[in-house]
């Protein structure tokens, strides 16, 4: 299904590849992701920076919302004109996962398919202590170790996440309808509880896989903290 993707791939393989006969793979996937986070990291800085304007501009908006809400045209429009006027996009939120999603399938096929662009995938030749890269939790046998100490690791950073989201959950802004209450209130039970989907991918993706997701879930946990000390509108 990603096979389209494979004659861009075919560098980064040989790169990999060639990279990892000096260095462990384990370690170049931690390397590659630490790149890959650290060039989206002025995205995220900006992302939160755009929260923390929908965040002041909270009121503003539960106004319009109470002025014009049998209005769903003029309401729509003056939301917009208060986000323009304010300079805060309604979706700068969304950016840094939709970017995040193509990496994941670019890592997910160099540790599964066979073959990059008809070239022999010299990756699933690599192993991290004996338990090769494309191997799955359910048939890694003796390897089920190092499957077990990733999927610990996961968990707590999963749940450590859960919990620094709980910590900064926005509660719903005064004057807003029931409804988006309600809707808002839903969403602060669910998306703390979202963190723990990366445990379910380390289970069921090749292990190479599983070691890029607990990297990048590690340093999206540390980026938050590092990003809400220092990132002000």
């Amino acid at each position: 299904m990603l096979s389209w993707i494979d004659p861009f791939l075919l560098p980064l393989h040989h790169l990999i590849d060639a990279t990892a006969a000096w260095l462990p793979m384990s370690v170049v996937i931690v390397l590659l992701t630490v790149l890959v986070r650290l060039l989206m990291h002025p995205l995220n800085r900006a992302t939160y920076r755009a929260t923390l304007h929908r965040q002041r501009i909270a009121p503003m908006v539960a106004q319009v919302r109470t002025q014009h809400g049998k209005n769903p045209e003029r309401l729509q429009r003056e939301l917009l004109e208060l986000h323009q006027r304010e300079g805060v996009s309604p979706v700068a939120g969304c950016l840094p996962a939709l970017v995040q999603l193509p990496v994941f399938g670019i890592v997910y096929r160099l540790f599964a398919a066979p073959q990059i662009a008809g070239t022999a995938n010299a990756l699933l030749h690599h192993t991290l202590m004996g338990v090769p890269m494309t191997a799955h939790a359910a048939s890694a046998g003796a390897g089920l170790p190092v499957f077990l100490a990733l999927i610990a690791v996961s968990l707590l950073v999963a749940y450590l996440t859960m919990r620094q989201t709980r910590a900064h959950l926005i509660a719903p802004a005064e004057g807003v309808e029931p409804r988006q209450v309600e809707i808002v209130q839903t969403m602060n039970k669910v998306v703390p509880w979202m963190s723990f989907g990366s445990v379910f991918a380390v289970v069921v993706m090749p292990l190479g896989t599983g070691l890029y997701l607990v990297t990048s879930a590690l340093w999206t946990l540390l980026e938050r903290y590092a990003v809400r000390r220092t990132v002000t509108v």
